[in-house]
C-alpha cells in the first residue's frame, strides 16, 4: 500500500509541477553529459552545462546540478530540499514567481557584479530558509 500511495503523491506533483517538469524534460538534452541520480523522490542530473555561474537548478521533480558542484552539499540541500519545496508550493505559478525572477537575477548579479550576497535575492532566501541553511 506504500508503494502505491508513493506512485500516486508523485503523479499528483508531477502534473501540479507540469510546466516546470516540462522545462526541465526540454533542457536535458542540452545539458551535456548527464547523468541521472535518484534523490527521495526527485530526479538529480548532475549536468556537464548549465549557464555560467549557476550552480544547479531545480524544475519540479528535477534538479540539474552542475558536474563540478556535484560534492557541495549546502548547495545541493538548497536546490533539492530548498527550490522544491517551492515548487510544490506555487506549482504551475513557479516558473513565474521563482523561476523567472531567479534566472534574471543570476543574469543581472553576474552582468553587474553587485555587492550585494546573491543569496540575499528573496528566491535564494526562502530556498534556503527550506533547506534549514
Amino acid at each position: 500500500m506504500r508503494k502505491v500511495t508513493d506512485i500516486l503523491i508523485f503523479a499528483i506533483l508531477f502534473v501540479w509541477q507540469l510546466p516546470q517538469n516540462l522545462v526541465a524534460l526540454c533542457w536535458l538534452p542540452f545539458a551535456g553529459r548527464v547523468q541521472m541520480l535518484a534523490y527521495r523522490n526527485y530526479c538529480v542530473a548532475l549536468a556537464g552545462r548549465l549557464p555560467k555561474g549557476a550552480g544547479g537548478a531545480s524544475l519540479g521533480s528535477f534538479a540539474l546540478i552542475s558536474a563540478d558542484c556535484a560534492g557541495d552539499e549546502r548547495l545541493l540541500r538548497h536546490e533539492l530540499d530548498g527550490h522544491t519545496v517551492d515548487s510544490k508550493i506555487f506549482g504551475p505559478f513557479y516558473l513565474l514567481v521563482i523561476g523567472l525572477p531567479s534566472v534574471l537575477h543570476l543574469f543581472w548579479h553576474r552582468r553587474f557584479a553587485l555587492h550585494k550576497k546573491y543569496s540575499d535575492f528573496y528566491t535564494e532566501r526562502w530556498a534556503n530558509r527550506h533547506a534549514g541553511l
